[in-house]
């Protein structure tokens, strides 16, 4: 004589913790498209232009700076290989 079993049904708690967690995906989608596009105060066309030159100009100094290092180390190392010979 053979005992069969009956293949488990499907966990209540594993239907709730699916349920659970979709909701927490729309309960944040919810949040943040309420955070971004209600709650925040976007800028006016003449503050975004003066915050745009700002970042373009602090870019420029920066890569200045950056090629103006480069360049000078990259001569002291030709400096000092051809000092030493090599």
């Amino acid at each position: 004589m053979r005992v069969r079993f009956l293949p488990a049904l499907p966990d209540k708690t594993m239907f709730s913790k699916v349920f659970s967690f979709i909701g927490g995906i729309r309960r944040f989608w919810t949040e943040m498209f309420s955070e971004v596009f209600k709650k925040s105060i976007w800028p006016k066309p003449k503050e975004l232009a003066q915050y745009t030159l700002v970042v373009c100009v602090a870019v420029l100094l920066l890569t200045c700076v950056i090629f103006v290092f480069d360049l000078s180390l990259n001569n002291l190392i030709s400096f000092l290989t051809n000092l030493v010979g090599a």
